[in-house]
């Protein structure tokens, strides 16, 4: 029998505000047409309306996020399909784009507001520091498939933009409060308001989340943390406005982890609260509009600083961003930029650990062009490249050819060729670490060696997509790719020694990180929004995904490949069914995942249920999450 009764208060919220942005008029879904000429950004950098954009986009409204019930921006991520999304513990989370999804998620570039937060250290996006406003997120834009040529190296797999709302769309106060059994306690305060020609808004949030359930009792990986910040937007001249934003954070992660030795006992399990902190500053001036022609240059400062275990860092990062985007001359519409980076990192590890050097300072940079050409007025070609210099691999090039057939209005055809690359990191070229393997009959260690000649992992990928509003309630879309995939990160084992300094003797079984893998990824992803009635949505998607990994020549990978592809779940199902009655609202989205094999996880499902009630300005609701499993 399934415990149910354990998880079913997981979350109690209550918001109010006192501006009439909350107003139940004000959270009312987006019509289906409305949804359909929502217009994004990610794909050209410059706003179409989604029937148009030649990729595979799903857009997660600020309705959509806050009727799922979701507190932090992966919970929300579930939403979209195509997407692994799967929680290790209270604060940290596994998610990939059309596979290899891990810690890190290594494929997949991430934006806020167009400033990057992928680590060049470990290569990818550390989640737990990523817990902006949830509240003031405008949109949260999906890109499945690579978008290297605008956005640059390790827009692998995909792209994650998280899109704040501007500061005159809030205007007014807003406070939420909450807590439950995992979400022990959490709130937040948002103030926005006018001064001359300036809008701006300030917010401040905390939140203290309870450990995962461990069989052995353990608590160690709780997580709690607060954060602050500003935005200022104010209108520059005639069509041009400038933006000033940043944003503050600090908190503890609970972690396990394990010290290792060349001392009886060699190996020591330990829990520590990891402190983490940073903040960033961001300012962006825009002419034009979002989508007519005009300029943007973007400049931003970020600080990150991770104290944990066996590596702790603090990096410095700079970035200058210019895209300038011409009116159109004939049938063309060219856009094109160019792009410097800056960042720096302090390590401090504990032994067996370490990077060398311990200080280093990378510099990219990288200009992009892409035309758009009107071949016929229902037929567009879109073709250009990126090219971008980095330390680790020198200069690289991401070109791609795109197309789009909009036979009817509410039909369009589209495909894609591109190619798109990630760069190495630190952690391949650069680091060491040492862990027990065996320690009898003699200790054996394995130790990770740097490998200063990692190359980066390629990918080509072939897509094609389609979408049509089948009937006035209905939309569906379908897309399906092909990913040729080259030089894929393998561990190789070189040759085992013997080693007597200090005492006593062990043995030695080097590996380092090489490119021994290649292969192949196939999906197929769908997605549908049916209308029932106006009180009554149903969405819903499907995802197919399938990797197939092999040596290259030479390699003595020993993840036996397999390993790799034991990462994805081949199928994922979600369904939800909204519902408004009055000033009722029932949100109940159900997922199932189909079995891993490496590490083993069955299949599974899970069920979110969330019932609020419109007061005046405010709105309280009981959302229960993972109802299906016991704990």
């Amino acid at each position: 029998m399934l415990r149910c009764a354990r998880v079913v208060l997981l979350l109690l919220f209550a918001s109010s505000s006192v501006s009439a942005q909350t107003t139940a008029e004000a959270l009312k879904r987006l019509s289906l047409e409305a949804l359909l000429n929502i217009e994004v950004t990610t794909v050209a950098r410059v706003a179409e309306p989604i029937t148009d954009v030649a990729a595979a986009v799903f857009v997660i409204t600020q309705d959509d996020i806050r009727r799922s019930g979701a507190t932090s921006i992966p919970e929300a991520l579930r939403l979209a399909p195509g997407l692994q999304v799967a929680r290790i513990n209270a604060a940290t989370w596994s998610i990939g784009i059309r596979g290899f999804a891990d810690r890190l998620a290594r494929s997949v570039l991430v934006l806020i507001d167009g400033r990057a937060v992928y680590s060049p250290l470990f290569a990818g996006t550390y989640w737990e520091n990523q817990d902006t406003f949830i509240g003031d997120i405008a949109r949260i834009e999906v890109i499945r498939g690579p978008g290297g040529t605008l956005w640059g190296t390790n827009a692998v797999n995909g792209i994650v933009n998280i899109i704040t709302r501007q500061a005159q769309e809030t205007q007014g106060s807003i406070v939420t409060a909450g807590g439950g059994s995992q979400e022990r306690g959490f709130g937040a305060f948002r103030y926005g308001g006018v001064r001359g020609a300036s809008a701006f808004r300030v917010y401040a949030k905390a939140l203290d989340r309870g450990p995962q359930y461990h069989a052995d009792g353990a608590d160690f990986d709780g997580w709690r943390s607060a954060q602050a910040g500003f935005r200022v937007d104010r209108p520059w001249r005639q069509r041009g406005t400038f933006t000033l934003q940043g944003d503050g954070y600090g908190g503890r992660l609970g972690q396990r982890t394990t010290i290792s030795s060349y001392q009886p006992p060699f190996a020591q399990p330990i829990d520590v609260d990891s402190a983490i902190a940073g903040g960033n500053v961001l300012g962006r001036f825009s002419s034009g509009g979002s989508s007519a022609p005009g300029v943007q240059l973007q400049l931003y400062y970020d600080l990150t600083s991770r104290r944990e275990q066996p590596v702790a860092e603090r990096r410095h990062t700079v970035d200058i961003d210019f895209v300038h985007h011409p009116r159109r001359v004939g049938r063309q519409s060219l856009t094109w930029g160019a792009g410097y980076r800056m960042t720096s990192g302090r390590i401090t590890a504990v032994a067996t650990s370490a990077f060398s050097p311990d200080v280093r300072t990378d510099s990219l940079y990288s200009a992009f062009a892409q035309d758009d050409i009107a071949l016929r007025p229902n037929w567009r070609l879109i073709a250009g490249t990126k090219v971008q210099h980095n330390p680790y691999s020198g200069l690289e090039w991401q070109p791609s050819v795109r197309s789009v057939w909009t036979p009817a209005p509410t039909h369009t055809v589209w495909g894609a060729v591109t190619r798109a690359v990630r760069i190495p990191s630190r952690v391949e070229t650069d680091y060491s670490t040492t862990s027990l393997s065996s320690a009898t009959p003699v200790p054996a260690f394995v130790r990770l060696t740097p490998n200063p000649g990692f190359v980066s992992e390629r990918l080509v990928a072939y897509e094609a997509g389609y979408r049509t509003q089948v009937a006035r309630r209905a939309a569906v879309t379908v897309s399906a790719y092909a990913n040729d995939l080259r030089d894929i990160l393998s561990t190789e084992l070189l040759t085992p020694f013997v080693e007597e300094t200090p005492p006593p003797a062990r043995v030695i079984l080097p590996v380092t990180f090489d490119n021994g893998l290649r292969g192949t990824s196939l999906g197929i992803e769908t997605s549908a929004d049916v209308r029932v009635r106006d009180w009554w949505r149903a969405p819903g998607n499907y995802t197919y995904t399938n990797v197939q990994l092999s040596r290259q020549p030479g390699s003595a990978d020993l993840t036996q490949e397999r390993t790799n592809e034991g990462l994805v779940a081949r199928h994922q199902w979600q369904g939800t069914v909204s519902i408004d009655v009055g000033r009722w609202s029932i949100d109940n989205t159900w997922r199932a995942i189909s079995a891993r094999r490496s590490p083993v996880v069955p299949g599974y499902g899970a069920m979110t249920l969330r019932i609020g009630r419109q007061l005046g300005r405010a709105e309280v609701s009981i959302v229960g999450q993972e109802l299906l499993s016991a704990h």
